[in-house]
């Protein structure tokens, strides 16, 4: 596979460098044959959106791409139909895939309208969620439809964690920003007050050894101050347990990238359940899943009780666990081996079978949660 990467970047390998790193390492490995990225949101920005098109189509056809990503295709922009139209039409007709990676709402804040024409007109769609998110793009037309969760970037947040302190700063520590939405109707709205009574209680709970860092938390006797994503991993590694926190959406198997770094930061970690993110992690295992503030102080507590040497070891299995299955570079991996799947069939003039997603473990408890949906190809 010759891949062309439209990335949602100014420089790809600086802005995203763990799917930069794990495309250039699927080209050392012998899996794909070529890679080359583009950064659409600063050539959009420097020459205007016909340029992006324009250097898109010159790249395909003088490396011959057979396969064209639109990574993260969710900013503001213009229709991308024609764009994609071009690019298809190219000589080798080349696959064209894209993927999203924000959370959206239901009724509000919902999915980008150029996003689901892009998706509409793509052979394949990755999403880091499915639910409701997929069937607003299947209501206007999308097909091949693939859960595609964020990973952790290789390249920023495999380094072996420090031996953990006899004394952690804190017992339990939450990294996120106080959101703002002042629409009733909307589900970021509600999204926003869960988060701010989630952190209410743990101050009131933990007072001092409670750690809370991000914006918009002033005031708050806890509050440490600001997070820069690329310390977070540091900032994780000063507490005895991390808490993910009341997530940004609910739609099946939805998770932001920080349960995933977390995890790989050798701190054991409490999240909040979401349908279908039980079959990512282990629960009790690989990452601890909670309902609501009590269940999450009851899980915090007693992961308390054990030995500093204990939640090492727990917190080893879950970093392992992470590493090995659930980088960006694995997400790359995944992506490709699916896009080969279609290609081949195509070639073949047949239908390529519905993608069985190695990283999910298998569904219990009578899930419905739909990893694959409108599979077609």
């Amino acid at each position: 596979m010759r891949l062309l990467v439209l990335y949602q970047a100014d420089d790809p390998a600086t802005d995203h460098p763990g799917y930069y790193d794990g495309f250039e390492r699927l080209v050392y490995e012998g899996k794909l044959a070529m890679h080359r990225g583009l950064g659409y949101v600063g050539i959009a920005r420097r020459e205007g959106w016909q340029a992006v098109w324009d250097k898109a189509c010159a790249a395909a056809k003088e490396m011959k791409a057979d396969a064209i990503f639109l990574h993260f295709f969710h900013v503001s922009m213009p229709d991308p139909s024609g764009g994609i139209r071009r690019l298809k039409q190219l000589p080798g007709r080349p696959i064209v895939f894209c993927s999203l990676g924000d959370p959206y709402g239901r009724w509000t804040r919902r999915v980008p309208r150029a996003f689901q024409s892009a998706s509409a007109l793509c052979d394949l769609t990755f999403l880091t969620g499915m639910g409701y998110l997929a069937q607003q793009l299947i209501s206007n037309g999308s097909q091949n439809l693939v859960l595609m969760p964020h990973g952790c970037c290789q390249v920023r947040f495999a380094a072996p964690p420090p031996e953990p302190a006899k004394q952690p700063e804190f017992d339990v520590l939450f990294v996120g920003n106080r959101m703002q939405s002042r629409d009733p109707l909307s589900h970021f709205y509600w999204v926003a007050k869960k988060r701010v009574a989630f952190v209410e209680a743990l101050t009131n709970c933990y007072g001092p050894r409670f750690g809370l860092f991000g914006k918009g938390w002033e005031g708050n006797a806890s509050w440490q101050g600001y997070a820069p994503f690329l310390q977070q991993q540091q900032i994780y590694q000063r507490s005895a347990v991390v808490l993910g926190g009341t997530p940004n959406a609910y739609y099946d198997f939805y998770a932001s990238d920080r349960p995933f770094i977390a995890a790989a930061s050798g701190v054991p970690l409490v999240d909040y359940h979401v349908p279908g993110v039980e079959r990512l992690l282990e629960p009790g295992r690989d990452w601890w899943l909670a309902h609501n503030v009590k269940e999450t102080v009851g899980l915090c507590d007693e992961l308390l009780q054990l030995s500093l040497e204990a939640r090492h070891a727990i917190a080893g299995v879950s970093r392992a666990r992470i590493l090995a299955e659930h980088t960006q570079y694995s997400r790359c991996r995944e992506m490709t081996s699916i896009v080969s799947d279609v290609q081949t069939a195509r070639r073949q003039g047949g239908t390529a079978p519905r993608p069985e997603l190695s990283f999910l473990r298998q569904a219990t408890g009578g899930s419905l949660a739909e990893p694959v949906m409108a599979w077609v190809s």
